[in-house]
């Protein structure tokens, strides 16, 4: 029986939403570990929060539950969602979060058993009263298949996969971390030694294999932790440098290629 609950909301620490959807999951799954993976998602941000869940979720044990709370649409008809592949589940409002494992899932469903819900006297908690309680279901051994209808059509986001081309690769920037790091969705594997990175307009050919390599004031890109292309600038953030943001347009192209 799974016992190691991850949390991921935009509800800051400022507030009690935090403590409320914590106590919840204790008193109905006591003896629960809770791992927070963020709590500083920006406001409504489900592409950070998609992002930061994927970056995250393969360093736990099997049998993980984990709880993404960033929800624009509480309170409307937006869904619960459940996603269970062959090494977690995921409970998130099907906003498009969860998108990163829709690939590998094993089953997709929407949360309508309703007697887990808690009673409320609003629409506005349903971190608290409704997928804790969920999670906690869950937690204690509660059957998957037991938590509503199969969902094949998911909210996907709009955005699309990085494209490899006969004569570039482009991509986009999907994080920038709390460095100023942009971090791109395009595969390492993909780019060849020598070759240019440009994004925004902005570019550099310097390739390196870590941060302690890249030249004072030089920006430079190289594999990330999560195998795809980063770019940085030693000691400074390179976001503000470029004035880069998520989303921003990447190409790589071979030296002769580049202009």
């Amino acid at each position: 029986m799974s016992r190691l609950l991850t949390l991921l909301t935009d509800f800051g620490l400022g507030d009690y939403y935090v403590a409320a959807v914590k106590g919840t999951v204790l008193r109905l799954a006591p003896g629960t570990t809770l791992v927070d993976v963020s709590h500083d998602v920006p406001a409504g941000d489900v592409e950070t929060a998609s992002f930061l869940l994927a970056a995250a979720a393969p360093s736990f044990p099997g049998e993980t539950v984990h709880l993404a709370v960033v929800d624009p649409g509480v309170g409307s008809g937006r869904r619960l969602l459940a996603v269970r592949t062959a090494a977690a589940t995921f409970l998130a409002p099907d906003n498009g979060l969860l998108a990163p494992f829709f690939e590998t899932a094993e089953e997709i469903r929407a949360v309508e058993k309703a007697d887990l819900f808690l009673p409320s006297p609003g629409q506005t908690f349903h971190g608290r009263d409704r997928f804790a309680p969920t999670a906690a279901w869950l937690l204690r051994g509660g059957a998957f298949a037991a938590l509503g209808p199969v969902v094949d059509d998911p909210v996907r986001p709009a955005s699309l996969p990085p494209r490899r081309g006969t004569g570039e690769i482009t991509g986009r920037v999907v994080h920038v971390d709390r460095y100023g790091n942009l971090v791109t969705d395009v595969p390492a594997s993909w780019v060849a030694a020598a070759c240019r990175v440009e994004v925004a307009g902005r570019s550099t050919v310097r390739r390196v294999t870590c941060y302690a390599e890249i030249p004072e004031g030089e920006p430079a890109f190289l594999c990330g932790s999560l195998g795809t292309i980063e770019l940085s600038l030693p000691g400074a953030s390179l976001a503000a440098h470029w004035g880069v943001a998520r989303g921003a347009a990447v190409r790589v192209l071979p030296f002769e290629e580049a202009r």
